[in-house]
């Protein structure tokens, strides 16, 4: 009987050796940092004046956008994107912030670390408002806007993102401390008490100043407080009251959600509610990045609360999206579904990059086919990414070409999905090759190992080594990922 399983253990190991095979080593998303994504983010247009005040618009060769004298594609932007040239968004700095952390965790390299804390340190200087732990949304010659108030849940979520990202790198307890203080400023603002969901403004008494910003209801002001700070940090938080009560943040947060805009019968979740568009496919936010976005959060979540049920229910949806989005003759992923047995097969590039990190996330940890990965991370290096000039497009079209008015940075692109993708391809192509990843924190010597984590997969520590670099102290973390179940 043993030499029968045995043998059948050899056959599956046969089975599967072709499709693992072809996937790429995660040293080819190491040489795709520092070749295609870094390069862009290490230009001295990127860093800003003074330094760690990061432009929100930049040109495609990595200018920074001058009003007199605008280069070509940003002053024929899109219609969406003209209109916002003159603001610059706390967002983007704090997503810029996270692609200097990441690019650090990838590399070592302590001059991004640097750039990351600069960026902070600017934000927490002009944009934190000091009675209320709120953060801005935007400056506009020079000044933060909107009121405090009327700043909306997801742009807060996102300046919680620079914070979250740094707290993970460093557990620097002043990180933690503002973060603290921004996540109860929204729970205590924003967070309807009925429904457990997160309000999109928290306009006093809940009325309306005519803008229509009171009534929105919207996934994403609940969903990127999942995505922007409590799935990350929760893990890296040490034990006692503040880790018990964000798990069970995370836990109502995700049972709000699929309660809220999940829609059972098509299998997806819905963008908005409450507009005569909410349920069409080309509604607000109905497209397959915020579906497998929001899936994903919810598998995190649970599976850091020991919840296998939502664990699931979300790992059974992501697999729908997934194969609802494939694209078997390019290999690549379509952006939503536009209407009866219609795609849209261009590609965006933060819903392209949601999609392969899904499919990464169930390959290494449920054990699905990985054969997909291998064709869409080619698509992604050899089609998306500018090996010219640097970084991924914002949109290309169904081939691979890159339209005329197609942008690297602006008002919602900058190097957060790019270098997560980075970091989330490496760490799968790592594990399911069964070899570790290495990744670098500037975490004090004396930190648990429970608390460092291979970003938001489980893992083991298998060596733990520590140097001093320019009077930084950078831990080298080897780990070994965590690998569950037989390939589909």
């Amino acid at each position: 009987m043993h030499r029968i399983a045995a043998a059948l253990l050899a056959l599956l190991l046969l089975a599967g050796a072709p499709a693992l095979a072809q996937l790429p080593e995660g040293r080819i998303w190491l040489e795709h940092v520092q070749r295609d994504l870094l390069p862009l983010w290490r230009h001295p247009g990127a860093q800003g004046q003074p330094p760690g005040r990061f432009p929100t618009f930049r040109c495609n060769d990595g200018a920074p956008y001058d009003k007199a004298r605008p280069c070509a594609e940003l002053k024929n932007a899109p219609d969406w994107i003209r209109p916002e040239l003159g603001r610059e968004y706390v967002r983007m700095q704090a997503r810029q912030v996270y692609a200097y952390a990441i690019g650090f965790h990838l590399s070592g390299d302590v001059a991004l670390l640097r750039l990351a804390q600069a960026g902070v340190r600017d934000l927490r200087e002009r944009a934190r408002d000091p009675d209320s732990g709120s953060f801005a949304s935007w400056f506009e010659a020079g000044r933060p806007q909107p009121a405090v108030g009327r700043r909306n849940a997801q742009d807060l979520a996102y300046a919680g993102l620079a914070l979250a990202a740094l707290y993970y790198l460093t557990h620097d307890e002043a990180m933690l401390a503002d973060l603290v203080r921004l996540k109860d400023h929204v729970f205590a603002r924003y967070r309807d008490e009925r429904s457990g969901l997160v309000r999109w403004v928290a306009l006093d008494g809940g009325e309306d100043d005519g803008s229509g910003e009171a009534k929105r209801d919207e996934l994403v002001a609940t969903l990127d407080q999942l995505n922007a700070y409590l799935i990350l940090v929760t893990p890296a938080l040490p034990e006692g009251e503040l880790k018990t009560a964000w798990r069970r943040d995370i836990a109502a947060l995700s049972t709000a959600l699929v309660e809220r805009y999940h829609d059972a019968a098509l299998g997806r979740f819905i963008g908005t509610r409450g507009r005569p568009d909410s349920e069409s496919p080309r509604g607000r936010h109905n497209d397959f990045g915020h579906t497998v976005k929001a899936y994903w959060m919810i598998y995190l979540g649970a599976r850091q609360n020991g919840d296998a049920a939502l664990e699931r229910f979300a790992a059974d949806g992501m697999r729908r999206t997934l194969d609802a989005a494939w694209l078997p003759r390019s290999g690549s992923w379509a952006s939503r579904v536009l209407g009866r047995n219609e795609l849209d097969e261009g590609k965006e590039w933060w819903i392209y990059a949601e999609l392969d990190q899904a499919l990464a996330t169930l390959a290494l940890e449920q054990g699905d086919a990985p054969e997909r990965l291998e064709r869409s991370w080619r698509f992604w290096l050899e089609r998306l990414t500018d090996r010219r000039r640097g970084e991924v497009w914002g949109w290309v079209a169904p081939d691979g070409s890159v339209p005329s008015d197609a942008l690297k940075q602006h008002h919602w692109k900058n190097g957060y999905h790019s270098l997560e993708h980075a970091l989330v391809s490496y760490l799968a192509a790592q594990g399911l090759r069964g070899e570790p990843a290495t990744l670098y924190f500037a975490v004090p010597e004396k930190s648990e190992d429970s608390r460092l984590r291979p970003y938001v997969f489980a893992g083991r520590i298998a060596e733990r080594s520590g140097r001093d670099v320019d009077g930084v102290a950078v831990q080298a973390i080897r780990f070994e990922l965590a690998r569950g179940g037989v390939t589909r």
